[in-house]
Formats: C-alpha cells, sequence, structure tokens
C-alpha cells in the first residue's frame, strides 16, 4: 500500500521480526526458562496473541501480495520443460544463500561457535565466559528474522492471511526432520525432497493434501530418527 520497493519492505520485516524475537524471549521464553518444556505453550500464547491482533486490525481474510517482479502468476520461466515463477526461483536462491551463511556462521565464527557451545552445555559455556543469555537472546532474534523472510517469500506464491504461519511451520519441521535438525544442509535439501514428495504425490492423489507431510515424518522417525544427514558426535 505504501508503494515502496520490495527490498526495502524486506528490510524493514527483518528489523519488525527482529524485535519480536526479543520481545518473545524476554515476555514468553526466558520467564520459564527453567520450567521444562512450558516454553512451548508461552510461545503458541504468544502466537495466538500476534494473530488475533493482526485480526483485529487487518481482518481475517487472504489478501494477495503483490509480485516481486511484475507480471504476475501469468509468466513463467521454463527451464527443461518445466515452468517456474520467478518468485520461486527466488526463494530457492535465497534459502541457497541463507544455508551457506548459517554454515560459514557456525563453523567458521567465533559466535557461531558460541552458539554451539550453549547448545551442547550452556552450564559448561558460561563457566567458558560465554554470554548465555546473550546468546540465547541472538538465536531468537535470529530465527525471528528467518521466519519473516520466509513470510515474505511465501507471499506472492500463496497469499497471506493471519494463520498461515501454522500450515509452513509443519512443512519447516517436516522437513528439519528429513534432513536432520542440526545439518543446515540437510535441513534445505529436507525442504526440497518434500516438495518434490508432495507434487509427484499430487499427480496420484490430491485429496489427502497435506497427510503426506505427516507420513514422511512417520517414515522417517521409525527408520531414520537422526534424519538423513546425521549429526557428527
Amino acid at each position: 500500500h505504501l508503494g515502496l520497493p520490495f527490498y526495502l519492505i524486506l528490510v524493514l520485516v527483518m528489523c519488525a521480526l527482529a524485535m519480536a524475537g526479543i520481545i518473545l524471549e524476554r515476555i514468553a521464553i526466558r520467564p520459564v526458562a527453567r520450567a521444562g518444556l512450558s516454553f512451548v505453550l508461552t510461545s503458541m500464547g504468544f502466537a495466538m496473541i500476534v494473530e488475533n491482533t493482526v485480526i483485529a486490525i487487518w481482518g481475517n481474510s487472504a489478501q494477495p501480495f503483490p509480485s516481486f517482479f511484475g507480471g504476475g502468476r501469468e509468466k513463467a520461466i521454463h527451464i527443461g520443460g518445466i515452468g517456474f515463477f520467478s518468485e520461486e526461483i527466488f526463494v530457492l536462491l535465497t534459502s541457497l544463500i541463507v544455508m551457506i551463511g548459517f554454515l560459514f556462521l557456525l563453523r567458521r565464527t567465533k559466535i557461531g561457535k558460541a552458539f554451539s557451545a550453549v547448545s551442547f552445555n550452556p552450564d559448561t559455556a558460561s563457566i567458558l565466559g560465554i554470554n548465555v543469555t546473550r546468546m540465547k537472546v541472538a538465536t531468537y532474534i535470529i530465527s525471528s528474522i528467518l521466519a519473516g523472510i520466509s513470510g515474505f517469500l511465501i507471499g506472492p506464491i500463496t497469499t497471506v492471511e493471519p494463520f498461515m504461519g501454522f500450515k509452513w511451520t509443519i512443512k519447516g519441521f517436516v522437513a528439519a526432520i528429513l534432513g536432520g535438525f542440526l545439518n543446515p544442509v540437510g535441513i534445505f535439501v529436507g525442504g526440497l525432497l518434500l516438495g518434490l514428495i508432495e507434487n509427484y504425490s499430487s499427480l496420484l492423489t490430491s485429496q489427502f493434501g497435506d497427510m503426506i507431510s505427516f507420513l514422511v515424518i512417520i517414515l522417517v522417525l521409525i527408520f531414520r530418527p537422526s534424519g538423513l544427514f546425521r549429526e557428527q558426535e
């Protein structure tokens, strides 16, 4: 509605979601940090508050999101006989860049090693001089920014509505389980495999919808609980 270029909107989205990550960690995570899995419930409550606030301001109906590159959904790019929309290629390239960035962050930088140390053993990391609280806040900031980028990329491909996050969160978990939770490359490949599985299954039948995703989770958990790309011990 403001008529701003999409790359500027993306920057604003990332800034807004970074602030949301700080708020989420401070009011929904930190107070119950030592209460087992209570943070799952408080996170869901935080999400419901945000979703219903959006409904109160903008309504509950789905809204079209403008194309990044113009031309809308009727223009496709054909590669090897397969049609792609420019936004879909943009999603793929952006995901690849994010994956490479994460690998570099986790394995080649000091802060990335601090993230790994806190994840593995926060008490020992604290003894070694790592600010555990700061690392946890940074984790929520980064993950919230990624959520914002994801929603921004999904918008032109689907539509935007208050509860759109749930469907894509489920698919994200499936991709992570399929590839391996602690492996950025595995999660990236898991997402591609999930997309292929869903699209090829739709050739056979479309009446089961997202049931295929849950079936994939069950099979992977039975035969390969650590995912296709097992993390090194």
